[in-house]
């Protein structure tokens, strides 16, 4: 089963399937996609509550523009950009999501060079479905997008592979939105897709990346406005890190029944010896899509964090019911339940990130317009 390489890519970046085609003549193409959106989020929501302390309605936007031309019969050349917008009572202006150029060799592959998610993502979208009340294991890592990536994906006949080089950054982020100098990495990612299995297609996914710390006077040891460290973790040089995703899919969340299970595996070593963060974990999601544009979504989730000194361990219940009213325009409801996680208040240092969703139920209702 051949398929359009290039449409596969926008398809995993864009933020929505309905870009828009704006301009299409002789062989070269620009679209613009995006979202406006407003989610209420009950107080346990950390980092997304008013003051941390108080339910509120929060704003968000998303706006991406790309484009096509074709080169020779089988050569085309691409660019896409995507940005978020903040949340107008809080931050304005664009921060930088996607950014990439590349060259699509139909169905020899693609090769792309930018900021995007590396490829341990292919195993981890598996279970990313939900919005904001999950991603216990793989929500730490999804949203890291890194430039000075080099990447090749090929997507064919069922299989799928990948394999990507990174150059040296500063204030490169690798987990949990905390910045390091990075010096040189590497990640792939295999796959394979059964088209008809009884209910719908079945995959079967692996990914890992490796990333090497920059030493000397190569690390950036400086600060930010806040007197934050800009690319260490609270003065800790990081030395390496090892990132293993394994992930399996059965059926289709956009019609009918839907399964995954997904396994990772992160360590991070720093240049003192006795430092290091790790997490293990994994996350199951089942779920049923109804004709009439209604899906749900449950899941169980449990993860162990540790470092030197401490580990936590958190277990969660997402809840997820989506109603696409139509292709533009969907609203949802959300709730995350604690399943025996270890209380953040021991544990401050390994458990900061996830603040008081560690332990406490949360929930949100949203809507979003997509184009």
């Amino acid at each position: 089963m051949k398929k359009s390489l290039l449409a596969l890519a926008v398809v995993a970046v864009a933020a929505s399937a309905n870009a828009a085609t704006v301009y299409d003549k002789d062989g070269t193409s620009l679209y613009l996609d995006g979202r406006v959106q407003s989610v209420y989020y009950s107080v346990n929501h950390s980092g997304k509550t008013a003051g941390e302390n108080d339910s509120t309605i929060k704003n968000t936007g998303r706006f991406g523009v790309g484009g096509k031309t074709q080169v020779t019969d089988w050569l085309a050349g691409f660019g896409y950009a995507q940005w978020d917008v903040a949340d107008g009572s809080k931050d304005e202006g664009f921060t930088a999501r996607d950014q990439y150029v590349g060259a699509d060799f139909g169905e020899f592959g693609l090769v792309k060079a930018g900021r995007f998610v590396d490829s341990t993502y292919y195993a981890e979208e598996v279970t990313d479905h939900y919005e904001d009340a999950a991603g216990t294991v793989q929500g730490r890592f999804n949203g890291e997008r890194r430039g000075g990536q080099l990447q090749y994906i090929y997507d064919n006949y069922g299989f799928h592979a990948q394999a990507g080089l990174q150059t040296a950054q500063d204030n490169a982020r690798i987990i949990d939105g905390e910045k390091y100098s990075v010096d040189s990495g590497f990640n792939g990612a295999l796959g394979y897709t059964f088209d008809d299995v009884l209910f719908g297609p079945l995959s079967l996914r692996a990914g890992y990346s490796y990333l090497k710390g920059q030493t000397g006077n190569d690390v950036d040891d400086s600060f930010d406005d806040n007197g934050k460290p800009t690319a260490t973790n609270n003065g800790l040089v990081f030395d390496k890190s090892k990132h293993a995703t394994f992930g399996i899919s059965w059926g289709n969340l956009n019609s009918g029944f839907y399964a995954a299970a997904l396994y990772e595996y992160q360590k991070m070593t720093y240049q003192d010896d006795d430092n290091y963060d790790k997490v293990k974990g994994f996350e199951l999601a089942a779920g049923y899509a109804f004709d009439n544009g209604v899906s749900a979504l449950v899941g169980y989730e449990s993860v162990k964090l540790s470092d030197a000194d401490d580990s936590l361990k958190v277990k969660r219940i997402p809840v997820f019911v989506n109603y696409k009213i139509n292709s533009n325009f969907n609203v949802w409801g959300e709730v995350g339940f604690n399943a025996g996680s270890d209380h953040k208040a021991d544990f401050d240092k390994v458990g900061e990130n996830y603040g008081k969703k560690i332990d406490k139920t949360v929930f949100s209702v949203g809507a979003r317009y997509t184009f």
